[in-house]
């Protein structure tokens, strides 16, 4: 049985593939059901990184192995 929240769905521009979702397999039907989750997830957006900063780029030289020694400092490289 179907809740309220669900049958509420014939007031949505979904409502003709109704019959079309109900005659899909379970499978198929999580298919969708990921679909429409992933598609509510918003965009992360990257962190501006400030003029300021951008012009020390290059200034330092840290090695792979200093990055692997410090989980802090490879989180901050990540970025």
């Amino acid at each position: 049985m179907m809740t309220a929240l669900a049958q509420r769905i014939k007031e949505t521009p979904m409502a003709p593939y109704t019959a079309i979702l109900q005659s899909m397999t379970r499978e198929q039907k999580q298919i969708v059901v990921t679909f429409i989750t992933e598609s509510m997830d918003e965009p992360k957006q990257k962190r501006q990184v400030p003029a300021e900063f951008k012009k020390l780029r290059g200034m330092v030289n840290i090695t792979e192995e200093e990055i692997a020694q410090d989980e802090h400092l490879a989180h901050i490289m990540e970025r």
